[in-house]
């Protein structure tokens, strides 16, 4: 079965089987770095402290994810 997201940069429909692809939620490369470019020039940001809820379980204690993840 097909299931498919929309690239959170272009908007380009990204179709795939299986789990999500390693890119997600961008379609490229492309749309990644430009992603990456918007929190280094701080168009991006957070405007809160994060609390220990706010990260994920399995990343607490130093389990960061990997490219696998």
């Amino acid at each position: 079965m097909s299931r498919s997201y929309r690239c959170a940069i272009c908007g380009r429909l990204v179709s795939y089987e299986g789990p999500l692809p390693a890119r997600y939620p961008f379609c490229s490369d492309r749309c990644q770095l430009v992603d990456l470019g918007r929190w280094l020039s701080e168009r991006y940001s957070i405007d809160r402290d994060l609390t220990p809820e706010d990260i994920p379980e399995h990343w607490r204690g130093g389990n960061l994810p990997d490219d696998n993840d």
